[in-house]
């Protein structure tokens, strides 16, 4: 857990009960999931295409069902919940900074226009909304932070770090540091232009390295469409009294939200079927 010392903390026995339920439950809806799935191939029905079918095609028969359901309740928890907060915080920032809005909206209008489903090709077109996305996580990341166990001494700026040593490194912190990113609370997309410099080090959302997310390009591509097809039907603007404040539970979410009064955009045609 994030919180290692959590299931000693007095009163949140009943909350890593809860956790432990809705864990239980994951993986029961995950066994069902993988056994209806893996039946409808055998009989040759007709299934879509998804991740569960493309990953039961290329395992051999002697898969292990247990691993299947870890990586099930992985995509199912990391794959939804993390993208969700990822969204709300961008709504917030566009609400907040209408100039970003307005050039996001023009370049969805110039790449989707009114199409009712979005091509693999048309992601690679929305340079603006990637950007717009790697700024959300840079000011609100997934994940505050990660970790990494010293196989030996380092030295970090004079101070030695000995070897054995669980070191956290917290990206929330970096993101919003003047020395890595100037005037770091202004929500700026131009950050991530492909002209300007790249960050070393110190804009690692989805971790670093060989232990870095494994669903970070599928969780990007999620988000892209998703807010990609918001935007090309809604107009939005926050509700008032909105505090904006950030609640860590592991996660980073908005801790009352993200509410909106959403209206359909009137220059946008209804899309083709």
């Amino acid at each position: 857990m994030y919180y290692v010392l959590l299931q000693y903390t007095p009163g949140k026995q009943a909350f890593i009960k809860e956790v432990r339920e809705s864990i239980r439950l994951l993986r029961e809806i995950g066994r069902e999931c993988i056994e209806r799935r893996k039946k409808a191939i055998e009989d040759g029905e007709d299934i879509p295409r998804d991740i569960l079918t493309q990953i039961l095609k290329e395992l051999e028969d002697g898969y292990n069902l247990e691993d299947l359901i870890d990586n099930f309740v992985t995509f199912f928890i990391a794959g939804q919940e993390t993208t969700a907060n990822q969204l709300s915080f961008a709504v917030m920032e566009l609400s907040r900074n209408p100039e970003v809005l307005v050039k996001l909206q023009v370049e969805v209008d110039e790449v989707i226009g009114s199409k009712r489903d979005i091509e693999y090709e048309d992601l690679g077109k929305l340079q603006y909304l990637s950007q717009v996305l790697k700024e959300t996580l840079r000011m609100y990341p997934t994940v505050p932070g990660t970790s990494r166990f010293l196989e030996e001494d380092i030295v970090i700026e004079g101070i030695k770090i000995p070897a054995k040593t669980n070191v956290m490194v917290n990206t929330y912190i970096m993101g919003r540091m003047e020395q890595y990113f100037p005037d770091p609370f202004v929500f700026n997309p131009d950050r991530f232009h492909p002209s300007a410099p790249k960050p070393s080090y110190s804009y690692f959302p989805f971790s670093l390295g060989p232990r870095s997310c494994i669903g970070q390009v599928f969780s990007q591509m999620e988000a892209k469409v998703v807010m990609a097809k918001f935007l090309q039907r809604f107009e939005f603007e926050l509700v008032e009294g909105q505090s904006f404040r950030i609640l860590d539970t592991g996660t980073l979410r908005p801790m009352d939200g993200v509410i909106c009064r959403l209206s359909l955009r009137t220059n946008q045609k209804a899309p083709k079927k």
